[in-house]
């Protein structure tokens, strides 16, 4: 088996074909853990609340394969920090955690600011709290991801770059840049915003859009009570701005505006940060965090969006797609690396996947 990309996605497919004991190689551009791509950086959210009841079911479930990646890597990457989803959007979701059985608390903005002084939300709005919630310590679960992969005896090459992939009947072949060629029963295309073109080439073509997005992290002095993860709805429900902290840096936090972010090419990208989204994410944290300090620091990194936001996690002959994107997919990645192993074994996986079908209306180019 061969896994192209060696981020969140990547490294969870490659750690858990090796793990059943399947020849793999995982071929990754850069390193593991850079900060190229959508994988990188310290933290992300992880929350129950969605939209759509299957979506929470299926964070339910990643719920208990972060605690396994946790007992087999010997590492702290789940911390229960609370999430907090403020605005009408918030109470929506909450009707599906209630029919889930998932804890869930609401409250008055008010009552917010009373269990954390540092976070102000209008007196009046409405506020869902998610107890079990909370944030992932991003980069070290990929490269604890990688590590697994590794020692149960699957073969990693960084930097090195794919450049074509080429299905046949019964195998496919990836060519890389130095001019090697490798072939498989099945590869598993987890590339992020490079997948697009692979799979175009390689006759698959689906509408996934690299965008250039960012994030400006901020600090508190004297974090106590330590800040929940926010999504805020209330400010904006096409592009709410999220705030993360850093439980494993305290007083540490990020903010950034959801799906903000131009069209990119992930190959000439700029790692600039755009100055009118800092100004705005600044703003935001001035009225929202008063007593928080801009560090100076914003980090560039890429979604990769299909038009309806769900994933893609299929198969196409011996081609497995896999593109849990459009900036909420890192919190399933444990999970689907076990999906993505099961559908290059030609086993439908353990939850319904219909959604993220390739065959689906309006995911097809031309």
């Amino acid at each position: 088996m061969i896994v192209v990309g060696g981020g969140a996605m990547g490294t969870a497919a490659a750690r858990q074909l090796a793990g059943r004991g399947r020849s793999t190689m995982l071929l990754e551009r850069f390193t593991i853990g850079h900060a190229n791509g959508s994988s990188g950086g310290p933290t992300r959210i992880f929350r129950y609340a969605y939209h759509r009841a299957d979506y929470v079911r299926l964070a339910m479930a990643a719920r208990e394969a972060w605690h396994e990646l946790e007992d087999a890597s010997g590492e702290r990457l789940l911390q229960v920090t609370g999430v907090l989803d403020p605005g009408p959007e918030g109470l929506r979701r909450a009707d599906l955690l209630d029919a889930a059985g998932v804890a869930n608390e609401r409250m008055r903005g008010a009552e917010a600011r009373q269990r954390w002084p540092g976070l102000h939300l209008a007196a009046g709005a409405d506020v869902v709290f998610q107890p079990d919630a909370g944030v992932l310590h991003a980069a070290s679960a990929v490269i604890a991801q990688a590590a697994l992969a590794d020692a149960a005896g699957a073969t990693l090459r960084q930097e090195t770059t794919v450049t074509e992939i080429r299905p046949g009947v019964d195998d496919v072949e990836v060519r890389t840049s130095d001019g090697e060629s490798f072939v498989a029963d099945v590869a598993i295309v987890a590339a992020g915003a490079w997948a697009g073109p692979l799979l175009a080439a390689a006759g698959i073509h689906i509408s996934l859009r690299p965008s250039l997005e960012q994030s400006t992290y901020f600090a508190l002095d004297r974090p106590d009570p330590p800040l929940p993860a926010m999504i805020d709805w209330l400010e904006d429900a096409t592009q709410p701005p999220y705030l993360v902290p850093n439980p494993w840096e305290p007083g540490a936090f990020k903010v950034g505006l959801h799906m903000a972010g131009p069209v990119t090419d992930p190959d000439t990208r700029t790692f600039d940060a755009d100055p009118s989204r800092v100004d705005r994410v600044v703003e935001y944290v001035t009225s929202h965090v008063p007593d928080a300090r801009a560090t100076g620091r914003t980090d560039t990194c890429l979604y990769t969006i299909t038009p309806d936001e769900d994933f893609v996690l299929d198969r196409v002959g011996p081609i497995v797609v896999a593109s849990p994107c459009s900036g909420h997919g890192f919190k399933f990645a444990p999970l689907f690396g076990g999906a993505l192993a099961d559908l290059a074994g030609g086993v439908e996986p353990p939850f319904d996947r219909s959604a993220f079908r390739i065959d689906r209306p309006g995911l097809a180019v031309g």
